[in-house]
């Protein structure tokens, strides 16, 4: 299968290599030294699920300049949605499947927004990994998880033969008959990062800290209320099931988000606690909780994107 992966970084880099070692032809996007390091020496990937080099990598610098591609993986952060989905309209055919692999819930529809909307399917994915330096990327820990599936909740042709090549690629994944209600399965728990982005504490402090803990299961509250109005199904135990998922993580662990925040980077504010805000003002639903984290968290969000432009 012709393959592009736009957005060559830790999740965009992991699930491309994997894709090219299986054979497939695979495009990636990606510019700067890692664009130059990946031209120069391929594309090397460091896992515990064994290391991998594509050799001679296929490289561009844009996504506008991949060719005819029967399926499109999109990598980028949630902010670059938008953009990527206008660069690659005039690339796609009329069976190109374009998966986002974004957090948040709002990369299916802003892609649907732009490209016409038999292109697009839903997704999201589980990983732990990163650049470590131009031209490799480090994947640590679990097993990386990729969860896709139609709009529409069908279990299409096209979606059982993306699952196979994912399968036979040794890429754990989900074929989805539900892509909605997974996407906010994983949308209440990555927004509780939020909190450790404003309070600059690991998870391990939010767990164990009452007045925290509690703070976090009030934004999970808030959220499951705000999916409801949004028409996702989903059971009540999901409250209890995330904050047990939290409870769970390396109390070193963090999320991408309060990384970037912490670091001064562009982060997923506005795709995070800023979309709770967002769909709740929406359906005229308060959450003082995410609303708080959102616009305490904006002031630093505004200047970080000054010093990009």
């Amino acid at each position: 299968m012709n393959i592009a992966i736009i957005g060559t970084g830790g999740v965009g880099g992991y699930f491309g290599v994997r894709l090219a070692q299986a054979g497939h032809k695979v495009t990636f996007v990606a510019r700067g030294k890692h664009g130059d390091a990946i031209k120069k020496s391929g594309l090397n990937l460091l896992s515990p699920k064994g290391d991998y080099v594509v050799e001679n990598a296929i490289v561009v610098d844009a996504p506008d300049q991949i060719e005819n591609p029967e399926l499109v993986l999109i990598g980028v952060k949630a902010w670059q949605v938008k953009e990527v989905a206008n660069q690659i309209k005039d690339a796609l055919t009329k069976d190109t499947v374009v998966i986002p692999l974004q957090n948040g819930v709002m990369a299916a529809k802003e892609l649907s927004d732009i490209l016409p909307q038999q292109n697009v399917m839903g997704g999201l994915c589980n990983i732990f990994s990163k650049i470590k330096e131009p031209g490799v990327i480090e994947h640590m820990s679990a097993e990386p998880y990729l969860i896709f599936g139609e709009l529409d909740n069908t279990i299409s042709e096209r979606a059982k033969t993306i699952n196979n090549i994912l399968t036979e690629a040794g890429i754990k994944n989900k074929l989805s008959e539900y892509i909605q209600g997974d996407t906010w399965k994983k949308f209440l728990l990555i927004c509780l990062g939020g909190l450790g982005a404003l309070t600059r504490a690991n998870y391990g402090v939010l767990c164990e800290t009452p007045e925290l803990k509690e703070m976090m299961v009030q934004m999970i509250e808030e959220m499951y209320f705000v999916s409801q109005a949004e028409g996702v199904k989903l059971s009540e135990s999901i409250k209890e099931k995330t904050i047990a998922t939290t409870m769970s993580f390396a109390p070193n662990a963090n999320s991408s988000m309060a990384r970037d925040i912490w670091a001064g980077r562009p982060s997923e504010l506005e795709y995070q606690n800023g979309s709770v805000v967002y769909l709740a003002q929406k359906h005229g639903i308060e959450v003082p909780v995410n609303y708080f984290i959102y616009h305490a968290l904006l002031p630093q969000e505004k200047e970080a994107r000054k010093q990009i432009g």
